[in-house]
Order: C-alpha cells, then sequence, then structure tokens
C-alpha cells in the first residue's frame, strides 16, 4: 500500500465523503465489539483507519496547495497548511480534537497530543536516513508515525520496510503529497519529535467518541 501513496493521483477522490460515512459506520460496529474484546476491537479499529488514510484521505488530499495560513477542509479546493493537513485528517476520521488549536502549536505539541500518554521520542539523527531507521527502531510496532520537524509536520506511513511521507509540503511544487521520506527536502531536520498515531489509548478515544485531550503550552502564572 505505501508503494501506491507514492504515486497519488492528483484527481479529487470521488469517494470521499463514502469513505467518511463507511469509516463513521465501521467505528459504530467496533464500538460494540470493544465492551466485548477491547484487544479485537483495537486492532480492528486500526486496520480500518490505515485503510481509510491509504485509500480515501491520503489520496483525496494529493495535489492540494499548500500555503503557510491555509486552513481549508475540503480537498483540492483552498490551500492548507501542514500542521492543519495533519489535524484535519485526523478531525474528517471522526477524532473528536481541537483541530484549529493544535495546528497552531509548535509541532511537539501535537505530537504529544496524538500520543495519548505514550512515548514520545526527540531525535537528533545525523541525516534523514538516520532519522527514518531510528523512528523504525525505537517504534517497532508502528503503522504511522507522527513526526514533528524544525519547521514541519506531517504523517509517516510505515509498511513492513517501506515507507511515504504524507505531508502539506512547503517545497516546490508546494502541494500536499506522498512521497519517499529519504528523498523528500521536507524531511531534512536538526529535530524529529515523534509518537505512534495510532496507540490503544487513541484508539479508544477514537472508539468511543471521546474528546482527545490537548497537550498545550502553559501559561505563565500571574504574579
Amino acid at each position: 500500500m505505501v508503494t501506491a501513496l507514492l504515486a497519488l493521483s492528483l484527481t479529487v477522490s470521488p469517494g470521499y465523503d463514502e469513505a467518511r460515512q463507511a469509516l463513521a459506520a465501521r467505528r459504530d460496529e467496533l464500538s460494540a465489539v470493544w465492551r466485548r474484546d477491547r484487544a479485537k476491537a483495537r486492532a480492528e479499529a486500526r486496520r480500518a483507519l490505515l485503510d481509510y488514510l491509504d485509500d480515501g484521505a491520503f489520496p483525496a488530499w494529493s495535489g492540494t496547495p499548500w500555503a503557510f495560513y491555509g486552513t481549508t477542509t475540503t480537498p483540492k479546493e483552498g490551500a492548507i497548511a501542514c500542521g492543519y493537513f495533519v489535524t484535519t485528517v485526523l478531525e474528517q476520521a471522526h477524532f473528536k480534537l481541537e483541530r484549529v488549536k493544535l495546528a497552531q502549536q509548535a509541532s511537539a505539541y501535537l505530537v504529544s497530543t496524538l500520543a495519548r500518554g505514550s512515548k514520545v521520542e526527540w531525535l537528533r539523527p545525523k541525516d534523514a536516513a538516520s532519522a527514518l531507521a531510528d523512528m523504525k527502531a525505537r517504534f517497532p510496532e508502528a503503522q504511522l508515525l507522527v513526526v514533528g520537524f524544525d519547521l514541519h509536520v506531517g504523517f509517516v506511513r510505515l509498511d513492513g520496510d517501506r515507507a511515504a511521507f504524507c505531508h502539506s509540503s512547503y517545497l516546490e511544487p508546494g502541494v500536499v503529497t506522498c512521497e519517499d521520506p529519504l528523498t523528500a527536502g521536507a524531511f531534512v531536520s536538526s529535530l524529529y519529535v515523534v509518537s505512534d498515531t495510532l496507540t490503544d489509548a487513541l484508539l479508544d478515544d477514537w472508539l468511543l467518541g471521546r474528546d482527545v485531550p490537548s497537550v498545550l503550552p502553559k501559561r505563565p502564572r500571574r504574579s
């Protein structure tokens, strides 16, 4: 599936709304399963979300223009910034999160929010290849990472030995794309803040329709 992501069509996916509706229906089914068998429900929810992203969300958003202040919620219409791409994709996958507030934060806060209390790794590798290898080593079971960079944020979709970097790229041609992280200019960074996007806790939030608590900067106390 990652290979297909690297060659996404630039046409609007006509089934995006249908895919979202199907995902919502699947979530309703799995929420009932969760009450009987949490491990099974989480495993099937993880697969349903990955299939939705691979076949629905990422193809639909591919080619949507990037803009620093882009906030569109409709693929191929308007423009979208990197943080808004991450939060909008997840919100439209029926995660209840603060789409706007999180998109406006430094990427570490968005990563920490999606980690839902699980580990967040701060990596300073020598190059992009080392960064990707380190991510795989530290998250050996993960299939979807959210990664914050010096000035950027995006998803890394992992499928065996293959990887796709799905993000709203600020580099030419400046569009949403899924590309090889090892050849993507936007994947180069002095710092990588990484977490698994599909932890058990976040899947439980999704299955039960719970709000995802935001991790935000602490306000200074007034004297």
